[in-house]
């Protein structure tokens, strides 16, 4: 499909796009779940890497042609990043040029969504040193990244689940003590299993899932929920539990915090994308695809068989 190449407004740069990443908030856009007020966006896409390639009116501390990843969501104005260029908001645009290094254009292209949200969970879930923390869809590209991030942090343990048996060995790969198959509910959260429950759980499967990471936590355990890939019902929640057990229940949905708080985002993405230049976080790129092939894509990321990053290439 073509469209016209969009015009930066006043606050806004035009982004040359080289990588588009793929993200599960992206189907739920083409699902309906997500639609925006008034007419729906024609190009599809959160989060791209690539050159500035002009800037609105306003914008100032970058070039064009500087290296640069870009927050790409329609709700603060942006056009979709499943295109040759695409426009964002200054705020919600990257550099990659870092006092330790540069971060390079395909690793780059997960950094708007899938490294900022692992940065921003564990900000959310208020992580300190010595905590363990269970991830669930533990390697998906957010799971596997946030599992590096946790250990930067000083997690003591770093625990996961997986939803089929053959992503079980990935194991030492992803940075996790120890994973567990998600139906395997006695292994990781019955009873307040293992070593008596854990203090941080990042949920991302929702329903079911969510009740159990409840049961999971010790005294002043908190669950950050960010995601329903199954359309699962609403978990029940009950307020007077909480409080008795002393546990917190977090939600967390870039799109709002993008809108409400761009600054939050912005200060999360800069300091993640340091970690990257420096080497001392890596991102799992899963797979590679043409830009014509972003229906395969999002068809491999349904399944759950998908692990790592998937990023599409926009430009050579």
């Amino acid at each position: 499909m073509d469209v016209p190449v969009p015009v930066p407004g006043p606050g806004q740069v035009l982004v040359e796009v080289a990588y588009a990443g793929v993200n599960f908030a992206e189907i739920y856009r083409r699902r309906g779940w997500a639609a925006p007020a008034g007419d729906a966006a024609v190009v599809p896409g959160l989060e791209v890497s690539g050159h500035v390639a002009a800037c609105g009116e306003g914008v100032d501390g970058l070039a064009v042609g500087d290296p640069v990843a870009a927050l790409t969501h329609e709700r603060t104005g942006a056009s979709g990043g499943y295109a040759q260029y695409a426009v964002a908001p200054q705020e919600l645009v990257y550099p990659l040029r870092t006092e330790g290094g540069e971060v390079d254009l395909l690793t780059a292209a997960a950094l708007p969504c899938t490294v900022t949200t692992a940065y921003g969970l564990l900000a959310a879930g208020r992580l300190t040193a010595g905590e363990d923390v269970l991830i669930h869809a533990a390697l998906g590209s957010v799971g596997s990244t946030t599992a590096g991030i946790a250990r930067l942090l000083g997690a003591r343990r770093v625990l996961g689940t997986v939803g089929s048996p053959a992503k079980l060995a990935r194991a030492e790969a992803a940075l996790y003590d120890e994973l567990y198959l998600r139906d395997d509910v006695r292994g990781w959260a019955e009873p307040s299993a293992p070593e008596h429950g854990v203090d941080l759980v990042l949920d991302s499967v929702s329903g079911p899932t969510t009740t159990a990471s409840i049961g999971a936590l010790r005294a002043l355990g908190r669950v950050v929920v960010y995601g329903n890939p199954g359309n699962h019902a609403d978990a029940p929640v009950s307020t007077h539990a909480l409080w008795l057990s002393s546990k917190a229940v977090i939600g967390y949905n870039m799109g709002e915090i993008a809108v409400q708080a761009p600054r939050v985002l912005r200060d999360q993405a800069l300091r993640a994308a340091e970690l990257m230049a420096s080497r001392r976080l890596a991102v799992d790129v899963g797979e590679i695809m043409p830009l014509e092939c972003a229906r395969e894509a999002h068809r491999l990321l349904e399944s759950g068989t998908s692990v790592g990053k998937l990023v599409l290439r926009v430009a050579d």
